[in-house]
């Protein structure tokens, strides 16, 4: 047999993580047809079926599942030949990739990404967004380096430190400026609910409310928190958010903000794998992000 490509595996690897072909090629940069003719090539290769289609999705096969699981293996060893290759080539510090939610992103974030591109030239910084249960499969799945994400973390193979507990706030619109001084679940269940949809933050709400008595019934999923902030602006309904995204008065402009009753907190955790080995980019990555957002 033909020695395995690099290349073949690390589009079935792709195409099952991402469940579909086209996103796929997406991520790989590539054509649709290009990913399928290496995932064809590979099995003719193999002699097995490794990808199977159930309804829209591609899933592995139980062959499929257990060549993936050495695939990654692989990938990770031909990555780290390039980066140490680089390294001494380049003076390349190296790549960190991160995953984390768009309110992290948008709130917290940029200012230590800016302060390591200013003082680490030789750090590459890869950046994924999505919800805590995505960013914890790929963690463990090895596909980004670091996590910072909102607890829970359940996963044995992960290693969670403590970086911020942040209160939680009661949006509303602005018509509501004799609102009482802090909003009990049974006061703000007054409103439509808006929620960003399918994220962390979300559950914390959801679960706030039950606990109040009240069964949460979301009038509207808005995608992002600054769209959920023009809707309530708009007087549409009301939403709980972290103060990171009500800093300025800016922010505010059209809200009336208020603490919850029972108080609600967001813990922000950083996250990685147990087995991960020291690695100087993610070292320095690590330390700037706990200087900047750990709360002492």
């Amino acid at each position: 047999m033909r020695e395995l490509s690099l290349d073949q595996l690390r589009a079935l690897v792709t195409v099952v993580e991402l469940g579909s072909f086209s996103r796929a090629a997406e991520r790989l940069h590539l054509s649709q047809s290009a990913v399928s003719l290496q995932i064809r090539e590979l099995e003719t290769r193999l002699g097995i079926r490794l990808v199977e289609r159930l309804g829209k999705r591609a899933h592995a096969s139980a062959a499929g599942i257990e060549v993936i699981s050495h695939a990654r293996a692989l990938l990770e060893g031909a990555r780290q030949v390039a980066d140490t290759a680089r390294r001494h080539r380049d003076g390349w510090l190296g790549r960190v990739r991160i995953g984390t939610g768009v309110s992290v992103l948008t709130y917290l974030l940029p200012p230590v990404l800016a302060r390591l591109a200013r003082t680490h030239r030789g750090l590459e910084i890869v950046l994924s967004v999505g919800t805590a249960v995505e960013m914890r499969r790929r963690l463990v799945d090895n596909d980004i380096d670091l996590g910072i994400i909102v607890a829970p973390v359940p996963e044995r193979e992960l290693r969670a430190e403590p970086l911020r507990s942040d209160p939680l706030y009661a949006v509303l619109p602005a018509a509501e400026k004799q609102a009482p001084r802090t909003i009990t679940p049974a006061q703000f269940a007054r409103h439509p609910l808006v929620i960003e949809g399918g994220t962390r933050m979300d559950e914390i709400a959801l679960d706030w409310l039950r606990a109040g008595g009240i069964e949460p019934r979301p009038a509207m999923q808005v995608g992002n928190i600054e769209a959920i902030k023009q809707v309530v602006a708009a007087g549409l309904g009301a939403a709980v958010l972290s103060g990171d995204a009500l800093l300025t008065a800016a922010s505010r402009r059209g809200l009336v903000v208020r603490p919850l009753r029972p108080a609600l907190r967001r813990d922000l955790l950083r996250v990685r794998r147990r087995d991960k080995p020291d690695d100087p980019a993610l070292d320095t990555v690590c330390r700037a992000i706990d200087a900047a957002l750990r709360t002492r």
